[in-house]
């Protein structure tokens, strides 16, 4: 459980500060030619992410340590 905890919170800062890798993932490779993602997902990956986060650090980690 802590492997996924920290595999977890690893990912949802990688989507934080790096948004565009997650894209290049997901979506980068399907796409022939230079494309990038717009500035609207960037935006919603990160507070999307953040938001994750929070919720993850102060509502499911505490449960791992009972």
């Amino acid at each position: 459980m802590v492997m996924f905890a920290f595999l977890f919170i690893v990912i949802a800062l990688l989507n934080i500060f790096f948004p565009k890798f997650g894209w290049f993932m997901r979506y980068g490779w399907m796409v022939k030619g230079r494309s990038e993602p717009s500035d609207a997902y960037i935006l919603m990956t990160r507070i999307s992410s953040v938001i994750i986060l929070i919720i993850f650090i102060f509502v499911f980690l505490p449960s791992f340590f009972n």
